[in-house]
């Protein structure tokens, strides 16, 4: 089998152009310059790098809020984002001065890379398509993404998991977003039984400034009884637009 790593040295040599068929991706994919076929691009799996500043200023807003009554406690953590600014509370902070400074500290987060992760789209027979998407252990070895079994209907444009159907809404992010302003399609499940909540979405956006595309993934279920957690996971998937795509074969080729 073709493994990531192999991919990945070819960065030092020159890329295997290829031209995308973009007239048969689906409406709802195209624009995001994915490659088709046998085609892939390179990205990173992202974190966000918050400055030392915002660290500490973040430390201290945590303290100030443990100081508030449960009930205020409980209606900031049910409107409470991670991956949003917090807006303005004078009870979090002392003046708007304290809160701008907390804010341009927030401005300087940037993007981590993680591991380097290889897409494409690729047909998934009877008129849906599936992203094929790997990333690599220390050995080389070759690891699928999990986004990789999700299926998508073009027809209804929405993906389907083991879950369920994942079903869209319009995105759009300001600079308040941790990775800045974005716009796209998120898709989402929600469904439950007695005992589990299923919970998982999935974020296809691309910057403002049009050079970035992400792919977002989030899975969590939780015991309905005892709201614990029972498994969960979530990335963020950054890649560049018209970027030089690499011929990776067939997957299972050698």
């Amino acid at each position: 089998m073709k493994a990531i790593y192999s991919i990945i040295s070819l960065l030092s040599v020159p890329a295997l152009m290829a031209t995308a068929q973009a007239a048969d991706v689906p409406a709802a994919l195209a624009g995001y310059d994915f490659p088709t076929g046998n085609q892939a691009k390179l990205g990173y799996a992202i974190n966000p790098a918050f400055t030392k500043e915002f660290i500490a200023m973040q430390t201290k807003v945590v303290e100030k809020l443990q100081t508030l009554s449960s009930e205020k406690i409980q209606a900031f953590m049910e409107k409470y984002d991670p991956a949003m600014l917090i807006p303005y509370d004078p009870e979090l902070w002392e003046s708007n001065d304290a809160y701008n400074e907390y804010k341009k500290e927030w401005n300087k987060t940037q993007m981590q890379g993680q591991a380097q992760v290889a897409i494409s789209l690729r047909t998934a027979g009877e008129g849906t398509w599936r992203f094929f998407a790997v990333t690599a252990d220390a050995s080389g070895r070759e690891l699928p993404v999990t986004i990789s079994a999700l299926t998508y209907n073009p027809i209804n444009n929405t993906w389907s998991s083991a879950h369920g159907e994942l079903t869209p809404t319009e995105f759009k992010a300001t600079d308040d977003f941790i990775f800045k302003a974005q716009s796209g399609t998120e898709w989402k499940l929600e469904k439950q039984d007695s005992f589990v909540k299923t919970v998982q979405s999935l974020r296809i956006t691309k910057s403002t400034d049009g050079k970035s595309v992400f792919v977002a993934f989030a899975s969590v279920e939780r015991d309905r009884t005892t709201n614990q957690t029972l498994s969960q996971q979530g990335y963020t998937l950054l890649f560049p637009v018209q970027q030089a795509q690499m011929n990776i074969g067939k997957p299972g080729s050698k």
